[in-house]
């Protein structure tokens, strides 16, 4: 099975679970981000949130040594997904074809992210892994954490 086709199924099961840890996750992001980072993170739907945490807590084991800014673009790395609503089936046919104007925003949420963030005065190292414009080591090291591995 592909990495992207593992990443989507694993995505599509996460969003039947439960969230029920949304103050813990609250608590552990407020660690790592700043005030306006924490805002944005907040904007994203409790899914999203608890996967963002997830991820991160996968990159931090993967990658002990990263940065807050290189941490913060783990819990990031999804927030513009913030701006374009879309429930479990939209969100899944999204990432498979572009239907709709909707769905491409969708698709392109890494941009959209990045565009939040620098419009919210982020660091640009953070701005530069959410975009995915970058496949360095720490780059990777998200991406592999997303996709559920470590």
């Amino acid at each position: 099975m592909s990495r992207r086709v593992r990443h989507l199924v694993a995505r599509f099961r996460e969003m039947g679970l439960p969230v029920t840890t949304e103050d813990d996750d609250a608590r552990f992001a407020a660690r790592i981000l700043s005030t306006t980072e924490m805002r944005l993170w907040a904007s994203m739907d409790a899914f999203d949130r608890r996967h963002s945490v997830d991820v991160t807590r996968r990159f931090i084991a993967q990658l002990p040594g990263a940065s807050r800014d290189e941490t913060a673009a783990a819990l990031l790395h999804d927030v513009g997904k913030s701006a374009v609503r879309l429930g479990r089936i939209g969100r899944s046919i999204a990432t498979l074809v572009p239907l709709t104007a909707t769905m491409r925003r969708y698709r392109n949420h890494e941009r959209i992210g990045a565009d939040m963030l620098r419009d919210a005065g982020v660091n640009g190292r953070t701005i530069e892994l959410v975009s995915g414009a970058t496949n360095d080591e720490v780059a990777r090291r998200i991406r592999s954490a997303d996709d559920g591995d470590g």
